[in-house]
């Protein structure tokens, strides 16, 4: 029985096949879902007391206001005992996701992959000037120009930048200026800056763990 989601069916009928399914394949092996014989009988006898209930309002005849409540009593009372069940078997790294998913599960078992380092980098790009103020906009060097995301795993981009009378050509003479989360975004020169002046600037990447990527192309702005 394939997995859904939720992987617990709403509808009566649906619900039944899938709690009926659950439990005659761990009342046929317990132990591989982690369980133990007691757990299985427990499992079965819900779903007797649900199905016999279930039965009652499948028949005009018998499908009396009483029976339907006695209906519906069972089920939540199956649900609070079986959905623990159900998520402790999810969540054991013990059971296959194939028998998971044999019993109607959805597995979470899948190991999270590591957010790294990035590997590409920013690219700046001046939008307009304002005196004392750059706008600017950025997006990752490998994407498209109209996109403007960050590359997966990178929370911020570190803008870094500094003044200079003769061209600089190594970022690491840069000073941290901003951190920015949007583009288009805008930077402000420090107070006593010289209209005039030529700033350069590069960024990089950054991830929420502080983990950097390259530095992007230096590009220059005259101050205003």
């Amino acid at each position: 029985m394939p997995a859904v989601a939720p992987y617990i069916p709403a509808k009566d009928a649906q619900f039944d096949a899938w709690l009926n399914n659950f439990s005659t394949l761990i009342s046929a092996a317990p132990a591989t879902y982690g369980l133990v014989a007691g757990d299985a009988t427990t499992i079965a006898a819900q779903y007797s007391s649900w199905h016999a209930a279930y039965l009652l309002c499948t028949s005009k005849s018998t499908k009396t206001a009483n029976a339907v409540s006695a209906k519906n009593t069972a089920k939540v009372t199956a649900l609070a005992i079986i959905r623990p069940y159900a998520q402790t078997i999810s969540n054991n790294p013990g059971v296959t996701s194939a028998n998971k998913i044999a019993l109607g599960l959805n597995p979470k078992t899948s190991t999270p992959s590591p957010i790294t380092a990035p590997t590409t980098a920013p690219s700046l790009s001046v939008i307009s000037q304002n005196p004392g103020l750059v706008n600017f906009a950025y997006r990752d060097v490998a994407s498209s120009p109209s996109v403007k995301s960050k590359p997966y795993g990178v929370k911020s981009l570190q803008l870094y930048g500094a003044p200079s009378v003769t061209p600089i050509t190594n970022p690491a003479l840069l000073t941290q200026r901003g951190t920015f989360t949007k583009s288009p975004s805008q930077f402000s020169f420090p107070t006593g800056y010289t209209p005039g002046t030529t700033w350069y600037f590069a960024a990089v990447w950054q991830t929420q763990k502080g983990l950097q990527g390259p530095w992007s192309v230096i590009i220059s702005v005259v101050a205003t």
